[in-house]
């Protein structure tokens, strides 16, 4: 099995921003952004967008439900007070 290369720090940074120097991936990530700050309900150019980007109705599906689970996650970890135990990378402030 190959082994997977891992993002660089200049792409993790760009990944915060929702932005990558690959151009599919980056209409994924602006696609999840959107459906995090539309609170689910993105604009239909978003979806045009991921779809026009290459990606499926099922990879699409897939990136809703990866945005619900890390947002459920969240919930119950903030709620029961979750001890983090692996390191703190704070959040670059979007440009």
């Amino acid at each position: 099995m190959a082994e997977q290369e891992g993002l660089s720090e200049d792409e993790i940074e760009r990944a915060q921003q929702s932005e990558s120097e690959d151009e599919k991936r980056a209409a994924a990530l602006r696609f999840a952004r959107e459906v995090v700050e539309s609170r689910g309900h993105p604009s239909d150019e978003a979806f045009d967008g991921a779809k026009e980007a290459g990606y499926s109705d099922e990879q699409i599906m897939e990136m809703i439900a990866t945005v619900a689970l890390a947002t459920f996650s969240n919930y119950v970890n903030e709620t029961i007070g979750t001890e983090v135990d692996i390191p703190v990378r704070e959040p670059i402030q979007s440009r």
